[in-house]
């Protein structure tokens, strides 16, 4: 059930979700926690908020570290997409060699590599060799998706447990939520609503968001969603990542799709897939679209699209022509809220 915070907790919560630097975060997280109500209804979120903090620290000294040492387990994401790869490390550097130009033998740093799906690239990780799965939750965090290289289920079965007690999901939940602040474009708290919501409606939703202290944020329902998850998408309690299985042989993997290592040359299109990202293209008025296409999540919109360009373009946002599959004749005249598809030509306009 939602933990009814008090206000002054909220507004804490709302510094926390400003901070920039693992140092501001750490410390907007021990003021949040002053102000947070101890009883049953507050438990997982007392323990999650104390098990960041805690996360917070590590990164903190790797910081201090890589400053004194040049060492950091932190790679810049590129790409349409971040993988990280755990497991087996015979596999994962089977992987790296098959799909990427790395060639590379594991040392003490991550290595990441680039695959190719038709015109975008996707990043792979490989973490350190000897590096424990409790050490690389950062990086799992920081990735968009896993790929976890077995040779059995009880392999399997012993990465899963320590990701989910790390509140990090392999299988989509069956209702998500994702916030995004967001001052241009947008008036109040926008509702795209890909789902369903149950038990609340959205003037519940909105309120409830509004209490916060949030006024600006486009707010997309994907699958059944109720204000749980409403509440735990803004803590960010838990984080699904989409995750492949590649195994030397067949296993049951539990619902999680399975490709063999005779089968690996499937694997770009299923991360591709399983990334849930679309390709636009721009377009200047009276030119051709680019042919390198910009990456956004699905359910994205049009003032999205300008924000990735340039502040500028989302700041004097007029208005833009879309060709392609979300729109209903081609180069319709569209609003900072239209939701785009994948392979759409977005033309912008600004006052």
């Amino acid at each position: 059930m939602v933990t009814n915070l008090p206000a002054e907790a909220k507004a804490k919560w709302l510094k926390v979700m400003d901070a920039k630097t693992p140092e501001e975060k750490l410390q907007a997280l021990q003021e949040f926690l002053k102000e947070v109500p101890k009883h049953k209804g507050t438990e997982n979120l007392v323990y999650w908020a104390r098990r960041r903090m805690a996360e917070l620290r590590e990164e903190v000294e790797v910081r201090k570290t890589k400053k004194s040492s040049g060492f950091s387990l932190f790679i810049e994401k590129e790409g349409a997409g971040q993988v990280i790869l755990l497991g087996d490390v015979f596999l994962r550097s089977f992987i790296m060699r098959k799909l990427t130009n790395v060639r590379q033998e594991f040392n003490d740093l991550p290595v990441p590599g680039m695959v190719r799906y038709e015109d975008v690239q996707i990043q792979l990780v490989n973490p350190p060799k000897n590096l424990p799965i409790s050490k690389t939750i950062g990086l799992i965090r920081n990735a968009d998706e896993i790929v976890i290289a077995v040779n059995s289920e009880e392999e399997l079965s012993f990465i899963r447990n320590i990701l989910e007690n790390n509140n990090i999901l392999l299988r989509k939940p069956k209702g998500r939520v994702i916030i995004e602040r967001t001052r241009y474009g947008i008036s109040g708290i926008r509702i795209i609503n890909f789902g369903k919501l149950v038990d609340t409606d959205e003037k519940t939703v909105r309120e409830y968001i509004e209490s916060f202290g949030i006024k600006t944020a486009i707010v997309k329902i994907i699958g059944e969603v109720t204000l749980d998850d409403i509440e735990k998408s803004i803590f960010e309690a838990v984080s699904y990542k989409p995750t492949i299985v590649v195994a030397k042989d067949k296993i049951n993997t539990s619902e999680l799709p399975i490709l063999t290592a005779n089968e690996i040359d499937k694997l770009p299109k299923l991360l591709f897939d399983m990334l849930e990202v679309i390709r636009i293209y721009t377009k200047e008025p009276g030119e051709d679209p680019t042919t390198d296409p910009l990456i956004l999540k699905k359910g994205s919109t049009v003032i999205d699209v300008a924000k990735k360009l340039h502040s500028s373009l989302a700041e004097n946002f007029k208005y833009a022509r879309v060709w392609g599959k979300s729109v209903k004749f081609q180069g319709q005249k569209v609003g900072p809220s239209h939701v785009l598809e994948d392979g759409d030509i977005v033309e912008i306009h600004i006052k």
